[in-house]
């Protein structure tokens, strides 16, 4: 109806390839979109810790170009001067200056974003979506999607929601399934089926301050040969550029992750130190910290860049596990992340 303002689009998850969605919408005209984020500032894997001086890029430390597209992107952000040449071949790695969350939040800067919202559930109306939300403020026990009972998920109440005419959930396919579920949703079982198929494995990462250089070599990035190594990566943020004091990022594989996910920080630690104690050197360690990625890296993929849920509004999952069977590499990567986000944004423009 004339005079009627339009609902918006809502878009869960502020990494990369909700933020690239978000914005392919914008610049084709829409002026109501939304970006919901549970994080402080959004950015998903592309996340950086600072602590006074020092910086870790902890999730994703680069990423590689493979097609025409996404190098159209990537040439523009080097004109803005947002990323550089890291180092590689025949497959350049592309670091982000300043951190990898820097770049994010250049993607973000003309958009709507909401941080710290967490999204509970998402329910079906007539003419679009009903999502419940919690903000950081407010009490919430779970932790974690997987394997948490209904009766456990905070209620914010009727006042603590958002309707949308169209949402593209870029979580990864296990809370977007679980996000669904809590809001009484019904998937296709066919397109439920390659939902469920995707899965991840973890990672534990140390934040390691010291006091004095590492024994990573140059240009700061070490990588076991043996995918089953406890220390899989190792890298030196001082080296790379974007810590001003001698600061190291370590992650340890997805086997070893996934055997020590549920043990305490402490003990992570402890076992993550004495396995990367070689890659110290000779310096002392100032300060440690642990981050952990419950959906670290997919081990099996969506066989397409989207997934659409058939209902009476648009409802799209998009994300870095989602990728074209013509994709060469097939396997999860900034890239795919991009690629997803634009691709779900412009499906769901001609369903509009």
């Amino acid at each position: 109806m004339p005079g009627v303002p339009k609902q918006p689009i809502v878009i869960i998850g502020g990494g990369i390839s909700g933020l690239m969605a978000a914005r392919t919408l914008v610049e084709a005209g829409e002026e109501q979109v939304v970006v919901l984020d549970k994080g402080r500032s959004g950015g998903g894997r592309l996340a950086t810790r600072r602590i006074g001086d020092v910086a870790f890029d902890h999730g994703a430390q680069y990423f590689t170009v493979r097609t025409s597209e996404f190098m159209a992107y990537v040439e523009e952000w080097k004109k803005n001067g947002w990323v550089t040449e890291w180092f590689g071949a025949p497959h350049v790695r592309y670091r982000a200056d300043g951190g990898m969350n820097r770049l994010t939040r250049h993607l973000a800067e003309p958009l709507d974003i909401c941080v710290r919202v967490r999204v509970t559930s998402v329910e079906a109306e007539p003419n679009g979506w009903l999502l419940h939300w919690v903000s950081e403020e407010q009490e919430y026990v779970p932790q974690t999607y997987d394997e948490v009972m209904p009766e456990d998920i905070y209620d914010p109440g009727n006042k603590a929601n958002i309707r949308a005419r169209a949402l593209i959930v870029t979580a990864p396919p296990p809370q977007a399934l679980y996000l669904l579920k809590q809001g009484g949703v019904q998937v296709d079982e066919e397109q439920a089926s390659k939902l469920r198929a995707v899965s991840y494995l973890p990672c534990l990462a140390a934040l390691l301050t010291l006091d004095g250089p590492s024994a990573v070599p140059a240009p700061g990035y070490i990588r076991a040969k043996d995918p089953d190594e406890p220390v899989q990566l190792v890298v030196d943020n001082y080296q790379k550029g974007i810590s001003a004091k001698p600061a190291l990022t370590v992650y340890a594989c997805g086997k070893w992750s996934r055997a020590h996910f549920a043990q305490a920080d402490e003990d992570i630690l402890r076992q993550l130190l004495q396995e990367a104690q070689v890659w110290r050197g000779g310096s002392a360690i100032v300060d440690a910290q642990l981050k952990r990625w419950r959906f670290s890296l997919a081990e099996t993929v969506y066989p397409g860049r989207f997934a659409e849920v058939a209902h009476n509004a648009p409802l799209l999952v998009a994300g870095d596990s989602f990728i074209s069977p013509k994709d060469e590499a097939q396997h999860a990567r900034v890239e795919s992340a991009v690629l997803s986000g634009i691709a779900a944004a412009k499906r769901l423009l001609e369903l509009l």
